[in-house]
């Protein structure tokens, strides 16, 4: 029986560990899990959700819309929902996402149509540092009040609508597609027609669909442009309740494939599903550095890893969430492999490209930075381990840092490992069952 990591844990050991073998359900997706559940709150009548997540920021979504006035109930491997009506809420609300950047983007969507929301956090130095400039520029081009923390914009954040708003609204997306996505809930819920111009290129577009197929689900339409810049939503859509099924999770599935495929593996993964996944992209790649993939039947994969990776560069906008991973993977290839188009994870719960490589230095791996790419010298022979290593608050760092620990010669410790509970909250005592030796 698989065990959550308990918030009070501050360190993890990881040991050497030769190979892995045995079977893993894969944990569903964080990012389907939040879509589904907001969906469902804002939506009158019972919708229901099968396989939902079970990390912190999937929480964090539930909880806020509990404040929302949402009532949730479990009924055997689903989630039933009993939405609102979001126009006849009349109160002050306040808003704490967690950790979750999410969270609080879609959240701050669908406070542009309640009368003051109020949004907060305890991690003053993750999520508490990031910047929602581009999300508070396109609510205030909407007519909606907003004040935040400094230029940057941080929280703690209040917004005031009157919900007499405009329907026309720009939106930068270079460092995070969550912004629009925020801004296509509030126009499922206003009055008016929605237009919304993102006026740069969309970092990840996948999630995007994520959310457009999550509102098509409801019956709400979004229609867009050939380049994929012009959004439209028509007023006063009439979200319908409906049942949500959701998909492996994009970063542990990837932290997962990039970890057996590391070491002599024979692991079968049940659940794959290939949404946020590249279509293909990050399968390829690790098939294309040399390791072994079978798909067996519906969901089900089959992964022979190995011990010699090939270097190969990956365009990290296909799949985002994926890049920790598959660089801590390329830290053991024959030669230098280069993640590109990948500026926007530098606003993530880290800087996934500094924050990676000052733990990277650590352990001995070299690699360089441009602003929008990780470069990784790999090193076939491997790392000696013996150090202490920081997560950085976030679950794709250390997971990432999980794998390159695995193959070192001396116990590597990380601090403060709960935080993989974003998207995984059981994943070192899966990989534990594997055969990774963690202590």
């Amino acid at each position: 029986m698989t065990k959550r990591i308990d918030h009070n844990t501050q360190f993890v050991e990881i040991n050497f560990s030769k190979n892995l073998h045995g079977t893993l359900n894969l944990p569903a997706s964080k990012s389907s899990s939040t879509r589904a559940l907001l969906t469902s709150s804002v939506t009158s009548g019972e919708s229901s959700i099968k396989n939902i997540a079970t990390g912190f920021n999937t929480l964090a979504m539930k909880s806020n819309c509990e404040r929302l006035g949402a009532i949730f109930k479990e009924n055997g491997n689903k989630l039933i929902v009993n939405g609102v009506d979001v126009r006849s809420i009349n109160h002050p609300l306040e808003i704490n996402p967690g950790n979750s950047g999410v969270v609080l983007r879609l959240l701050m969507g669908v406070a542009g149509f309640l009368p003051e929301t109020k949004f907060i956090t305890d991690y003053h130095s993750s999520l508490g540092v990031r910047s929602q400039t581009e999300m508070i520029s396109a609510l205030r081009m909407l007519n909606v009040q907003c004040e935040a923390s400094g230029q940057e914009h941080r929280l703690p954040i209040t917004i005031k609508s009157n919900k007499r708003l405009n329907n026309y609204t720009e939106v930068s997306c270079r460092k995070s597609s969550q912004f629009l996505s925020g801004l296509l809930y509030l126009g499922s819920i206003m009055d008016n027609d929605l237009t919304i111009k993102v006026i740069d290129d969309i970092t990840a577009k996948s999630m995007v669909h994520t959310t457009i197929n999550n509102l098509k689900k409801a019956g709400v339409k979004v229609e867009y442009d050939s380049d994929f810049r012009k959004f439209f939503i028509s007023g006063n859509s009439q979200l319908q309740p409906s049942d949500f099924v959701v998909g492996a999770d994009p970063a542990s599935t990837a932290a997962i494939l990039s970890l057996c495929s590391s070491l002599e593996s024979d692991v079968q993964l049940n659940g794959f599903f290939e949404e946020e996944l590249g279509n293909g992209a990050v399968i390829q790649y690790l098939i294309d550095t040399g390791t072994d993939i079978t798909f067996i039947k519906d969901e089900t994969i089959k992964i022979r890893g190995t011990t010699d990776i090939l270097p190969l560069d990956f365009d990290g906008s296909l799949a985002p969430d994926a890049v920790p991973a598959l660089a801590a993977r390329a830290a053991f290839a024959s030669g230098t492999s280069i993640f590109y188009n990948i500026e926007h994870i530098r606003y993530k719960e880290s800087d996934r490209i500094s924050d990676f490589r000052k733990e990277l230095s650590k352990l001995g791996v070299k690699s360089d930075e441009k602003q929008d790419q990780l470069i990784i010298h790999g090193n076939p022979k491997g790392y000696k381990g013996g150090v202490v290593l920081d997560g950085h608050y976030d679950h794709g760092l250390i997971m990432g840092l999980t794998t390159i620990g695995l193959h070192c010669s001396e116990p590597v410790v990380i601090k403060e490992p709960y935080h993989v509970g974003q998207t995984y909250p059981e994943y070192f005592s899966e990989i534990s069952s594997l055969g990774a030796n963690i202590k």
